[in-house]
This record gives structure tokens, C-alpha cells and sequence, in this order.
């Protein structure tokens, strides 16, 4: 059986940005904890799906006394630059965990926050924003079960009550003229 880890973020307002709040240790195994816990270092990491690689600033890794393992180059609105990479475990809301990400550095930002959660965690999962009723929430899982589709939600509520073996609502007619049934149309469902 597949185990699901997920968090959903209610925000009280339309937001134009998707902050939460994470918690970051030097990398280690989780299945053979360090003697000594490492230390933990708790601040709020901006959701970017244009960043390839999750990122830390440089107060971040100062914080956590992090060691370089190696350096990468880095492309960003300014150019490029070299930046310092470090291997981290990152814990999302809900205890949403990542283990042995490998984080490049960047200068410290203005906007109050230490990480950047890049593709590299948002491709392993679902990711979902809403703005329904001038609020945004954020929902994650992990891993990813099935795919999310709007277009299918959204004709099912327009095609609510069409029985399946009837012709679909829409009016479709097939190649021979005849109309097409509501499952081969709107009715049907991913696998």
C-alpha cells in the first residue's frame, strides 16, 4: 500500500506569492539517525516553479553551519554565478519530509523568507492552487497518485444527471452521423 503525505495551506486572502513554513537539518538518513540530533533551522521558503533546484540563501546555510559539498552554476534574472551547493533534508508542513536534497545558495533576499522549494520537490508530487471565494489555498501530496484534471471536473458538473450509454449532452455526432454516447465524450475518466 501506497503511504500519502499531504498539507493543504488555507490563506485568508488572494495572494500573489505561495510562502510556508519549513524545516531544514543538514542531510542524514532518517532510517539511521546521527547520534547526535542534528540541528534544525525553521523559516519560510517561497514556492517557485520557474527554479529548477530548491535553494537556500546564505543566512540559511550560516544558520544550520552547513558545508559545502561542491559548486554549481547558478542562472537567475541577474545572469549566472557560481553558488555553493549543500545536501539538506527539508520538511514541509504536516511533516512532509525530503531526504538528501541537493540545494545550490543564493544572496539573501528581501522578502522574508530562507528557502526556495523548486521543480526538483514540486515534480515528485501534486501541486494545487485554488482562488475560490477570494481566498488561495495551496495543496500538496506526495507521491503523486493520479492526475488532476479541471476540463473532466468541470464537465462533470456541467453534465450532471447524463446517463452514460445516452448521448452526450453536447450535441457530438460521430463519423456515421449517429450522436455519441456521454461516456466516448464528456463522460469519460482518466485511468
Amino acid at each position: 500500500m501506497t503511504v500519502i503525505h499531504a498539507f493543504t495551506i488555507r490563506y485568508s486572502t488572494l495572494v500573489r506569492r505561495i510562502t510556508t513554513e519549513i524545516l531544514l537539518t543538514v542531510g542524514f538518513d532518517p532510517q539511521q539517525p546521527p547520534a547526535d540530533p542534528p540541528a534544525e533551522y525553521r523559516t519560510s521558503a517561497l514556492w517557485d516553479t520557474g527554479a529548477t533546484q530548491s535553494v537556500i540563501t546564505k543566512a540559511t546555510a550560516n544558520a544550520l553551519q552547513l558545508v559545502p559539498v561542491g559548486q554549481t552554476t547558478v542562472n537567475h534574472a541577474g545572469g549566472c554565478s557560481q553558488a555553493n551547493t549543500y545536501v539538506v533534508n527539508i520538511i514541509l508542513p504536516n511533516k512532509v519530509g525530503f531526504v538528501g536534497v541537493l540545494v545550490s545558495e543564493c544572496p539573501d533576499v528581501a522578502g522574508n523568507f530562507g528557502a526556495i522549494v523548486g521543480m526538483d520537490i514540486i515534480s515528485q508530487a501534486d501541486l494545487s492552487i485554488t482562488n475560490a471565494g477570494g481566498q488561495t489555498w495551496m495543496s500538496f501530496r506526495t507521491p503523486s497518485i493520479q492526475p488532476i484534471d479541471y476540463v473532466i471536473e468541470a464537465n462533470r458538473l456541467k453534465f450532471a444527471g447524463a446517463k452514460r450509454n445516452a448521448p452526450c449532452p453536447c450535441g457530438k455526432l460521430g463519423s456515421d452521423g449517429k450522436p455519441v454516447k456521454y461516456k466516448a465524450c464528456h463522460g469519460k475518466t482518466i485511468h
